[in-house]
């Protein structure tokens, strides 16, 4: 074990001043004639309101909604390569379980204090403390933070994690000022003091969320351009309903729309009034998690044959009308994606027939379903009341199952994510997107299944130690190649043991009125990033 002495020595110094790859998904070019205009309000309509701001509590919450105002330690270029952000520079131990990085000393937080060591600490030592019950995956790794001085941090991880700088460049690890963690706790949940380059300015609960520019803004990442943002103010507004979101844009009441939904996105790609950016996000996909704490998936062979005897093609082409692609168990734009992957899950619907035969599920009552000891094979699956994609594609997903003689039934609910932590489901569809193969510990390791003491992400409850044991050295992998190779074993088990079904990779469209430039992608959280967007005439 290193100590802290050794440590600064010893650590591989990684790379950290490459030049930018070519994101995703570009920005949209302003015409060569024309310099940025400074000024305005641009709009931003979005699905969801966040529940609350605090997005080191909760990084599903507002994640895409508290960007403007937080930078991370380090800026993710998507391809596994990393910049300095209000990190200038930072080393990693061979086996991705210590770090060390190196601040920049002109930044400073919104209320005016200083970035320093001992801010970075408070936010590491807030996603540690039990007591705020963190669901980040930064909390998960039990990171403890330890001051070398002024302008020097060292983390230590709970296990090893080489994934960490992107979980850390994500906005739901943007550095928090110190003073509001210690001193005001409780308004982290209606407000941000960040370093950004926009400043919380008002949320109103129901319709709108705004930011007005930090003038003091100069620390951006190199590849975006140096001062502060162009934009004076920056206004979400929450447009749950897919066609209201759409009418946003078509009556020029939104500048960007994001996550156009699928219906639409043919049209709209095609329509010479907007540009679009689309970027099929990575990590775990859209799945169904087979809850095996209830019968009947605590049966592998039923597992298995729903895996296999639910046509996942026709399911999303039909639930997304054609907009997003099926996947396997990682996205294929996720940097750990097994492009050579052999167990690929296949449609076969007489093998699936044949694995209900040997689970016992051999007879069939009135209703054409398939019965054991006088039980209907059956479970049922919560989804969000307003979540119509979810709708469709379960409907879709039912009327599947019902050939197989499976009966699942839905359940619009407003709980939804509450029952990740209660087990009230048979079924639970969830997508988590990250750009590592990471996200395949959090879903299906076993130390990510709540134990009534801890809330886990494993919403299928299944402990596959060959799995673990593959994960663990993907995690534990200093080198990027040695990682891949790992991950790629573990997408060659899950099948195996089916503890989901995976559908669809969200194919997230945004959509830009065509006097807005400069609307970038931010990789670790994959999202429209407005630091140097302006609004041309």
């Amino acid at each position: 074990m290193l100590t802290l002495g050794a440590t600064l020595l010893t650590l591989a110094l990684t790379a950290c001043s490459e030049k930018p790859s070519t994101p995703a998904a570009t920005a949209a070019p302003a015409a060569a004639s024309n310099e940025p205009v400074r000024g305005g309000q641009l709009v931003v309509a979005i699905r969801a309101e966040p529940a609350q701001l605090n997005p080191l509590v909760d990084q599903g919450s507002g994640a895409h909604s508290v960007r403007p105002a937080l930078d991370s330690l380090v800026w993710d270029n998507g391809d596994g390569t990393y910049e300095p952000w209000l990190a200038a520079r930072w080393e990693i131990s061979d086996d991705a379980s210590s770090y060390v990085f190196h601040l920049r000393k002109d930044v400073k937080f919104h209320d005016g204090t200083p970035l320093n060591a001992a801010a970075v600490k408070a936010n590491f030592d807030y996603v540690l403390d039990p007591a705020n019950k963190s669901t980040g995956s930064t909390a998960k790794l039990k990171p403890v933070a330890t001051v070398v001085d002024e302008y020097t941090l060292s983390v230590k991880l709970g296990t090893p994690e080489s994934s960490f700088l992107t979980l850390i460049a994500a906005p739901y690890f943007g550095i928090l000022s110190k003073d509001q963690l210690e001193k005001d706790p409780k308004s982290l949940a209606t407000k941000l003091i960040g370093t950004g380059p926009f400043k919380f300015d008002n949320w109103v609960k129901g319709q709108s969320l705004t930011y007005v520019r930090n003038d003091d803004y100069h620390w951006a990442p190199a590849k975006f351009h140096q001062g502060t943002a162009y934009l004076d103010s920056v206004k979400y507004v929450f447009l749950a309903e897919d066609q209201t979101r759409y009418n946003a844009l078509a009556t020029k009441e939104a500048h960007v729309v994001d996550y156009i939904p699928p219906e639409y996105a043919k049209q709209t790609k095609a329509n010479a009034d907007y540009q679009t950016q689309e970027f099929l996000l990575p990590g775990v996909g859209y799945s169904l998690h087979l809850n095996t704490r209830k019968a009947p998936f605590d049966q592998l062979e039923v597992r298995q044959a729903l895996l296999h005897g639910l046509n996942r093609a026709e399911i999303v082409a039909s639930a997304t009308f054609g907009a997003y692609p099926v996947q396997e168990y990682l996205a294929s734009t996720t940097p750990d994606f097994a492009k050579d992957l052999k167990n690929k899950i296949a449609y076969e619907p007489e093998r699936a027939a044949g694995l209900l035969d040997k689970a016992g599920w051999t007879e069939r009552d009135a209703e054409g379903f398939r019965v054991k000891g006088g039980q209907r094979l059956s479970s049922f699956i919560p989804y969000a009341d307003n979540d119509q994609l979810a709708q469709r594609t379960l409907e879709q997903v039912q009327i599947d199952a019902r050939k197989l003689g499976f009966e699942i039934k839905l359940q619009p609910v407003t709980d939804l994510a509450e029952r990740l932590y209660n087990g009230n489901y048979g079924l639970l569809g969830s997508f988590q997107s990250e750009a590592t193969g990471m996200q395949l510990w959090r879903l299906y390791g076993s130390d990510n299944i709540s134990d009534g003491g801890t809330v886990g992400s494993n919403a299928s409850y299944l402990r596959i130690p060959e799995l673990d044991a593959v994960l663990a050295k993907a995690r534990a992998s200093g080198q990027a190649a040695d990682r891949a190779k790992f991950y790629a074993e573990a997408q060659e088990i899950l099948p195996n043991y089916a503890p989901s079904v995976p559908l669809y990779s969200r194919a997230r469209l945004v959509a830009i009125q065509k006097n807005v430039h400069g609307v970038a992608w931010d990789n670790a959280w994959p999202q429209p990033y407005l630091f140097d967007t302006w609004i041309g005439k």
